[in-house]
């Protein structure tokens, strides 16, 4: 069980690749679109995260703070 375990794990790593090569083989174009999203998911995930401490250090709950920070009522 563990020589089979270790081979496929093994195989894995040898033919899956890393995501800086899968980069690198991409069009340039898609190359671009991916820089794009993948900066875009960052920005995401930054205004989340600072959402997240704005609810921790306040008596509010989440959702209204969701709600002052998109203009929502």
């Amino acid at each position: 069980m563990t020589g089979i375990l270790a081979t496929g794990y093994g195989l894995m790593k040898y033919t899956v690749p890393d995501e800086e090569t899968m980069r690198k083989r991409l069009d340039p174009a898609l190359r671009r679109e991916y820089d794009q999203t993948k900066a875009a998911n960052r920005e995401k995930s930054q205004q989340m995260m600072e959402m997240m401490r704005q609810a921790a250090e306040s008596d509010k709950p989440v959702w209204k703070i969701a709600d002052e920070q998109t203009g929502k009522k």
